[in-house]
């Protein structure tokens, strides 16, 4: 056995001589020495300051404890080959597939059984016979698998990461090659870290171990007498100052520590990410090199997206440790889509992601997008829904009043949508199958090749180029890397879901590199800073469950299994947490600054009790309440004032005038609060053009729709988009009916129904006729639904719902026929069912009395022209009539809002229906028919017919003295609105609260609640 010298130290204390040692003895023997740490950031470290000092030494001699396991097996195996994590993930999916496990199966599962075989193997538990009586169903599958597991292994002369230990201390019995061996820093060694530490110390000539230790049972219980050392040297004794944060959480009385450590609470994350970027450019700013700076993170995956925001905009270098996922790169997640799409069988969105990608071949993505959802398609019915929609665009060609350029060039883009698709779907058909992982390669790179993917761009960004590059060659090695898996099970046949399920793990657990910064601030995990000589350090996000993180259950445990494994309990988790934050703040020389967000959006957070020990034993000073001066927020701010003073500030770009760059700042500042007062807000009328555009567009020869009117009522900037520049939002890709399809089927059904009962001579609905009259509409409900080529769950529950069943009890057609019988006695009678002017007239689906040409109403001085569709004309036996207007969704205008001037179907079309017939219109109505409402609602009538509307439910209010007089009011707003059109006034909306959900402009859109909230605004949208 050789001579061990066992030295404890402070974390960090002593590296250097153990450097130096070790430096002197890789001279006299480079293959023989070796040097142990903790982590790879210090093995890096370790290596990078021996470059620098020009010392040879033999590449992997500075390594972690797992790497030298691994150059142990690499220089002494033959016949075995050791596989990654990942790979062993991806041999324990194959296992699970199998079907042996059932209670084992699950999301996850594949992560919590490596994790929870790993701890296993690393603590050397006998699996599940120290389970002892809480041995069960569950830990006989798993042990059945973890020995199913070992045995793959063994069969074919694999290793994974934990079994490389054991295979490490027998390959060391039988060598002497390491012959002078420094262990620096290890913490707690696991049992089986133990065994072959211990076997390296047997086999070697020379042995110094050095762990970290301080007189603070709390942190430090391991002696290292488990080493059975021949000699112990303690390490120098600690300033005042470094021996205070050694004995932190040992309840010591509190010591003023100066400047040195300093504690800040933010508002959230990114607060706290920018405040950490200031403080770091007032170091800067007096001298301080950025390499001389680290901040760490507990979680240091999560925290790195708010430095690459953040950081930039400070214009603060960066060398963040460790790389992202593979499976991050937006390259590579384009080319994963190839296989996602037949994976997933085809879905809509995925077809689309996939040919709007800009690193596979563009195949019309965009116009695929929009034609897929006017096609209602959702996964795997592309052709035939395409098919349908090409059929009901010729039906609508064929009619007389139809568009026929506009239609046959729509047909045409759908025919092309579909053989495009057709053709890409040929190509990825040669995915689809069960064949062997090496066949599933062949398949897919042969794919790749004939596409030329991906497609990488020869200009740009030379970082972002850099980034995709790397990215190409990690996902080249990926599939090299489950090739060479691929090996190991030559003639085992998976699925496609399968071979893209293993893919992901692969790249979900490969990291890409990260571009390395000579002089920059250093950004890792609190882990990797033990141990390190730090000048300034930033330790954030110190919150519960970040740090500490007391994670104790096992994957696949109760609380009650982890105690009887004897892995970790919750008090060596704290143990441990506690050590690593003594440890980093052991790093730190001049400053430590630490600091905790106070929320997470609208969640507050809970700061570290490690913030409290520190609070409570070092007395800190505060730090970072001094704003952001140094982001470029703030210097465009600045920028901002001097060019109000009208001077020019540096970094101006080049060609923008002064003049230009206050008009695009006030355009910010100024028009963009407050009232609506400027074109940027819609308020176009100072234009002469515009307005001249305008008035031929919209002036007297113009045809205006009710709705196109209470469209600028609501909002006019909609009306703008909609009706003026003419664009329209994505259509919904909805695989059932839309609302406006239910809204027009159930017109379709009430039209047919009462002008066939009408056309018969037959008057209102009765008791008497009520029998008849159900047989007819249920009839006509049956036929119009049958049009529809629906057949999913919801299709057949909206059947069910119109036309009622044994399960679903009384339909919509049933409840409204019986709604028209209790209303009967109101002695008003169906007349007239969707009567059309303005519109094209298609004899059998609008009323004998509808008439092409636009209805001109009298506004005083000039005449609008109004098109539209009433849907039902009720008369009395004296000849006056109402008008109804049937709504299937779930609300309707009130009085209030005919009042207001924001409902004005009702009124105009009382008056179109009087200027052609001649008749006296005395009410309008709103005919509810939905699922869970069915009545006619008055909303206005003339009060001398209360007794006609009494049978009415809901009709106690809305009566008027003066029904002309209502439509006289409506008439006032349609002039204000016609001069507003016409004037290019085209504000949003000036009502603070929400906008509607239908609006399918809301990306577009100007308005915010908050910002009429702090401005004083009138009616037409002024301040």
């Amino acid at each position: 056995m050789s001579p061990a010298v066992l030295y404890r130290q402070l974390p960090g204390e002593g590296l250097d001589a153990f450097v130096t040692q070790f430096r002197k003895a890789a001279a006299r023997d480079p293959f023989g020495t070796v040097f142990i740490v903790p982590t790879s950031y210090l093995a890096r470290e370790v290596a990078r300051r021996l470059g620098e000092q020009g010392v040879p030494f033999v590449a992997d001699a500075v390594t972690t404890l797992p790497g030298f396991a691994r150059k142990v097996f690499i220089e002494h195996t033959t016949v075995e080959t050791q596989i990654s994590a990942t790979e062993s993930r991806l041999v324990l999916a194959r296992l699970l597939a199998a079907g042996r496990y059932p209670l084992l199966a699950g999301t996850g599962a594949v992560d919590e059984l490596a994790t929870l075989f790993e701890v296993l193997i690393m603590r050397m538990v006998d699996y599940p016979a120290a389970l002892g009586d809480l041995a069960g169903e569950k830990s006989a599958e798993i042990a059945a698998l973890f020995d199913a597991y070992l045995r793959f292994l063994d069969e074919r002369g694999l290793v994974d990461e934990s079994t490389l230990f054991s295979r490490a201390v027998r390959l060391l019995d039988d060598s002497s090659e390491f012959r002078t061996v420094f262990v620096y820093g290890l913490f707690e060694p696991m049992p089986l870290e133990r065994d072959l530490l211990l076997s390296l110390r047997e086999s070697a000539e020379e042995f110094h171990y050095s762990m970290p230790y301080a007189p603070n049972p709390a942190v430090f219980p391991d002696d290292g007498e488990w080493l059975h050392p021949d000699a112990v040297v303690s390490g120098d004794a600690p300033d005042a100052r470094r021996s205070h944060l050694a004995g932190l959480f040992s309840r010591r009385e509190p010591e003023d520590c100066g400047r040195f450590v300093r504690v800040a609470e933010r508002r959230d994350r990114l607060d706290e990410v920018r405040a950490i970027a200031q403080e770091i450019r007032d170091l800067v700013a007096a001298g301080v090199r950025p390499d001389a700076i680290t901040v760490a993170f507990p979680d240091l995956a999560s925290a790195v997206p708010y430095v690459e925001e953040v950081f930039p905009d400070f214009t603060l270098p960066y060398a963040a440790s460790g790389g992202r996922p593979l499976s991050a790169s937006p390259l590579v997640q384009a080319l994963l889509s190839v296989l996602v799409v037949p994976v997933r069988g085809y879905r809509r969105e995925d077809v689309v992601a996939l040919t709007t990608s800009p690193y596979l071949p563009n195949a019309g993505g965009c116009e695929l997008d929009v034609l897929s959802r006017e096609a209602r398609i959702t996964a795997g019915n592309w052709d035939e829904r395409f098919a349908a929609l090409i059929s009901a665009l010729e039906d609508e060609l064929e009619r007389p009043d139809s568009a026929k350029t506009r239609l046959a060039a729509k047909i045409a883009a759908v025919e092309a949508a579909r053989d495009t698709v057709r053709a890409l779907f040929a190509d990825l058909s040669v995915l689809e199958g069960t064949k062997t992982i090496r066949e599933h390669l062949a398949a897919y790179r042969s794919l790749l090749d004939r596409w030329q993917a991906p497609a990488m761009p020869e200009e740009g960004d030379p970082a972002l180029l850099e980034d995709e590059a790397r990215d190409l060659r990690g996902f080249m090695e990926t599939l090299a890397a489950l090739e060479r898996l691929a090996l190991l099970l030559p003639g085992e046949k998976v699925a496609l879901a399968e071979f893209s399920s293993m893919l992901g793990l692969l790249f979900a657990g490969t990291r890409t590199g990260r571009r390395r910064h000579g002089n920059a601030v250093r950004v890792v995990g609190v882990r990797e800073v033990a141990h390190l000589s730090v000048p300034f350090l930033f330790i954030g996000d110190l919150v519960e469950g970040a740090m500490p993180r007391l994670t104790t259950r096992l994957p696949f445990t109760t609380d009650a299994e982890t105690r009887r494994l004897a892995t970790r309990s919750k008090e060596d988790i704290l143990r441990e947490e506690r050590y690593h934050f003594i440890a980093a703040l052991l790093a730190a020389r001049t400053r430590v600054c630490l600091s905790y967000p106070a929320a997470d959006g609208a969640t507050p957070l809970v700061r570290s009790g490690f913030v409290d020990a520190v609070r409570a034993a070092l007395s800190p000073e505060a730090w970072g309440d001094g704003g952001f001066p140094d982001s470029r927020l703030a210097e465009a701010r600045r920028a901002g004032a001097l060019l109000a003073r009208g001077e020019v500030p540096a970094g101006i770009p080049p060609g923008l005038a002064v003049r230009e760059a206050v008009r695009r700042l006030n355009i910010e500042n100024y028009h963009r609060k407050g009232g609506y007062d400027s074109p940027y807000d819609g308020r176009i009328g100072d234009d002469p053009a515009i307005l001249a555009a305008l008035a031929e567009r919209f002036g007297d020869k113009a045809v205006f729709s009710p709705t196109a009117l209470e469209t600028y009522a609501d909002c006019p900037f909609r009306f703008y988009l909609e009706r003026v520049l003419g664009l329209a939002p994505l259509p919904e890709a909805d695989p059932d009916l839309t609302a406006q399809e239910r809204g027009s089927l159930v017109h379709r059904i009430a039209y047919r129904f009462y002008s066939g009962w009408k056309g018969d001579g037959n008057e209102a609905v009765t008791e008497a006729c009520y029998p008849d009259a159900l047989r007819r509409i249920l009839d006509a409900g049956r036929e119009e639904a049958g049009r529809f080529t629906f057949e999913t769950p919801a299709w057949v529950a909206d059947k069910e719902l119109l036309l009622g069943s044994p399960a679903a009890g009384r339909g919509l057609l049933e409840r409204f026929l019986r709604h028209e019988a209790e209303v009967a006695a109101s002695r008003f009678v169906p007349h007239a069912f969707e009567v059309s002017f303005g519109l094209p007239v298609v004899p059998g689906e609008v009323d004998a009395a509808s008439i092409p040409d636009a209805v001109a109403i009298p506004l005083g001085d000039e005449t609008i022209r109004i098109r539209g569709r009433v849907d039902r004309v009720d008369v009395l036996p004296d000849g006056r009539f109402m008008i109804t207007d049937y709504k299937t969704g779930t609300s309707h205008p009130l009085f209030k809002d005919i009042m207001a001037g924001k409902a004005l179907q009702l009124p105009l079309y009382l008056r179109a229906v009087e200027t052609l017939t001649g008749m006296e219109g005395v009410a309008g109505t709103y005919y509810t028919l939905r699922r869970g409402e069915v009545r006619n609602r008055p909303v206005f009538w003339d009060a001398g017919l209360k007794d006609c509307f009494s049978c009415y439910p809901g009709s106690r209010q809305g009566g008027v003295e003066d029904v002309r007089a209502l439509v006289e009011t409506t008439l006032s707003w349609v002039r204000e609105y016609l001069a507003g059109i016409r004037g290019g006034c085209f504000p949003p909306r000036s009502d603070a609260g929400s906008c509607p959900g239908y609006c399918g402009f809301k990306t577009a859109c100007r308005f915010n609640a908050l910002r009429l909230l702090n401005a004083e605004v009138n009616p037409d949208g002024t301040d």
